[in-house]
């Protein structure tokens, strides 16, 4: 009977919280697999205060470093504006370690805060007030897969950096800029770490930074773990990634055939530019421009996203829009939650942008589900993204200042 009661207790100790997300985080951590908490994650949750587009990576490192947890427990509930804050206790290695997390009112993961008290939490806090912005810059590129590599200064230290305007902000990479010696986290089963470390992510202390001109001095810049990523470019030594938060000033343009990034602060007094081929307008969500993509008659709302080596329109136009493909195959393509899925994919024949006179010819496109994407319900609703195979076609400008592209010939 003892033996029963013992083992009942350690079982209601372990999932009676009767809260559905959390009772799924302690499965993940202590199976080490990101896939029982995936139904409660969407594409605005967060780890600290990053960016979402960083959390499928993050959580990717820390749940498999995590665990096992003996169990969670709710030591208080308060409002965080629409949502609820949970802050609780997850015990592991016989002690307890408070951690904190905001649930939505669908009961899904808006935030989570999986270091201890008195850690610094995650953040980035890197904005336009704190950047040095020329009127203009002109940087040489070169290209790995159809991904845009550029070269800046850390530190004092030159190196490789990939241009990606699907990414929010800047990164580095961190086997590049670890943390200090007298700062290295605790052993990765522990969870947890100091200067904000968190198992497979952390902070670097910025003493400058210089891109062709746009710098900064002295702030705390997040570190990922971008192995994988270099991998598949080619390209290591990569010190990190270049994202909106370094050009949203600018007009960004894209000159593939000439190797150059020209970036130019648009002014009511410049001279008029030469007519574009085509100028559109676009919309924001979050920091990605969307614009409407016409193929066969029919329109999509797709994002323009210089990081995405192919296009990605979702899986369920993939039967209709097949009379339009060369090519047609399926594929196994690994994302961000290094997840392995069977894709469809092939080439469009012609597509056009907001119903315009200019063709996007042989389009290499790939069908999944893109459900993740559109779970913010004050965001833009995606269909897809477009990113190199349509952006090396004609000289494009993507200007976040005044909101529109423009594409000229070569």
């Amino acid at each position: 009977m003892l033996l029963f009661l013992a083992a009942a207790g350690a079982t209601q100790a372990q999932s009676a919280t009767g809260i559905p997300a959390l009772d799924q985080l302690v499965v993940a951590l202590d199976s080490g697999s990101v896939a029982p908490v995936r139904p409660y994650l969407t594409s605005e949750t967060r780890v600290g205060s990053l960016p979402p587009a960083y959390t499928a990576r993050i959580l990717a490192q820390l749940v498999p470093q995590f665990g096992p947890v003996e169990g969670l427990r709710v030591v208080r509930q308060e409002p965080a504006g629409a949502n609820t804050r949970y802050v609780c206790a997850i015990a592991q290695h016989g002690a307890e370690q408070a951690c904190d997390f905001v649930l939505t009112l669908a009961g899904q993961f808006a935030e989570l805060n999986l270091a201890p008290p008195g850690v610094r939490k995650l953040g980035n806090t890197l904005g336009p007030q704190d950047l040095t912005t020329p009127p203009s810059a002109d940087a040489p590129m070169r290209l790995a897969h159809g991904l845009i590599l550029v070269e800046a200064e850390v530190d004092g230290r030159r190196g490789a950096f990939l241009l990606d305007s699907g990414a929010p902000a800047l990164v580095l990479n961190q086997r590049e800029f670890p943390a200090p010696a007298t700062e290295a986290p605790p052993a990765a089963s522990s969870g947890q770490g100091v200067n904000g470390r968190l198992a497979g992510a952390s902070y670097h202390l910025t003493q400058s930074f210089n891109w062709q001109g746009i710098s900064f001095t002295n702030k705390e810049v997040p570190t990922l773990d971008l192995a994988s990523l270099e991998g598949r470019l080619g390209a290591a030594p990569l010190l990190g990634i270049i994202g909106y938060n370094v050009f949203s000033q600018y007009a960004l343009t894209l000159d593939y055939r000439g190797g150059r990034v020209l970036l130019r602060q648009p002014a009511a007094d410049a001279p008029a530019a030469p007519a574009p081929l085509l100028r559109v307008p676009f919309t924001l969500s979050g920091h990605l421009p969307v614009v409407a993509l016409t193929v066969a008659g029919q329109t999509f709302e797709v994002a323009v996203d210089c990081g995405a080596q192919t296009n990605l329109l979702d899986q369920q136009y993939a039967a209709t829009l097949a009379p339009q493909l060369r090519q047609p195959a399926t594929s196994r393509v690994s994302g961000a939650d290094a997840a392995s899925r069977t894709v469809a994919s092939g080439e469009l024949r012609a597509v056009r942008l907001a119903g315009g006179p200019l063709v996007f010819r042989h389009q290499e496109t790939v069908f999944a589900d893109i459900s993740h994407l559109n779970q913010n319900p004050r965001r833009a609703h995606l269909q897809g993204l477009v990113g190199y195979p349509l952006l090396i076609q004609y000289r494009t400008t993507i200007d976040y200042v005044n909101k529109q592209l423009e594409f000229r010939e070569w």
